[in-house]
């Protein structure tokens, strides 16, 4: 008699535990009313869901074409999800700065952001704090690279020639590592050195496994190797260089200190039409520092004014000292 009590207790907890589960995940399960791109998907509710840990190559950006590969992770998307319903997973945050949901997606049992890296449909992008599968996404991209999925195919006619990784696009390396990265990658947090695709391989630098080492366009920034840069547009913003940081929502003067972490340049006509405001600290280059007055030569920069550069040097105590520049000293 004893027993059978015990067992029917038992049961009862089991099935209990059951419902529990069930009801707590039903609450995250929604319905697909359409696929935006790779990795962007809105639900039947409105909400709008970007997919945490991954990222597709862009076919809807306003100011960008649309990339290698990204037709077919979007279609490859709509067909995983599109109409169906999904479990959505959060991690710590839950939201972007543009409201969007932050969620693993599950359909069935495929997990939709680790199953479009795995087949190279995405690469990973990690932005903290969510990144409880940070691990597994590298594992997968990693494969994924060495067996040559998607856009890591290394052969295909798909690829437009202006779209082929260009030795004489930028990429960036640190004083101490052996691997070139990608302008945005996590690695670049304590120094950040632009250099040539072509002279980072022949310098004998391998392409980092994180980011892929993929170049970006040269711009006119900065003058690389005594180049002419291209004429800017007659515009009031357009000629004026600022910076943003990778997770920041204000753009920087050069120099402020808020950019210790990570500088990323861009014009401030572009930093304005995407939403950025200006560092209350700083301004946010309202002194409208032109690109075309200065250069990127040897790790060190050179402003055509009033103002003389200081290459980086070590301190007695061993300290380093970044590149800068000071006001000139005056006449006595």
């Amino acid at each position: 008699m004893f027993h059978k009590t015990i067992s029917r207790y038992f049961i009862l907890t089991i099935t209990i535990l059951m419902v529990i589960s069930l009801a707590v995940a039903g609450e995250n399960v929604f319905k697909v009313k359409r696929v935006i791109d790779g990795d962007t998907i809105e639900l039947e509710n409105g909400e709008k869901v970007r997919y945490i840990g991954i990222d597709t190559p862009e076919t809807k950006h306003p100011s960008k074409p649309v990339e290698y590969y990204g037709k077919e992770a979007a279609e490859v998307n709509r067909s995983l999800v599109e109409g169906k319903e999904v479990r959505l997973e959060f991690d710590v945050q839950q939201r972007d700065k543009y409201g969007r949901l932050l969620a693993y997606v599950y359909v069935g049992d495929i997990f939709v952001n680790a199953w479009l890296v795995e087949n190279g449909y995405a690469q990973i992008l990690t932005i903290p704090p969510n990144v409880k599968y940070q691990d597994k996404f590298l594992e997968l991209q990693k494969k994924a690279r060495e067996e040559d999925r998607g856009l890591w195919r290394k052969d295909t006619t798909q690829v437009k020639e202006e779209q082929r990784p260009s030795e004489e696009g930028v990429v960036y390396i640190t004083k101490t590592g052996s691997k070139y990265h990608s302008g945005n990658c996590r690695y670049l947090s304590k120094s950040k050195i632009p250099i040539l695709l072509s002279d980072a391989i022949a310098k004998g630098y391998s392409p980092c496994s994180v980011c892929g080492g993929i170049p970006e366009k040269k711009t006119d920034l900065f003058k690389y190797k005594d180049e002419t840069p291209p004429q800017k547009e007659d515009s009031a913003t357009s000629d004026v260089t600022v910076y943003i940081t990778r997770t920041g929502s204000k753009y920087h003067a050069f120099g402020c200190r808020y950019l210790s972490k990570s500088s990323i340049p861009i014009s401030l006509k572009e930093a304005i039409s995407k939403g950025y405001t200006p560092c209350s600290v700083c301004g946010g280059g309202t002194s409208k520092i032109k690109s075309e007055s200065f250069k990127y030569k040897e790790d060190s920069y050179n402003f055509e004014s009033d103002r003389v550069e200081v290459k980086g040097y070590y301190r007695k105590d061993g300290t380093y000292v970044k590149p800068h520049t000071r006001s000139k000293p005056r006449k006595k």
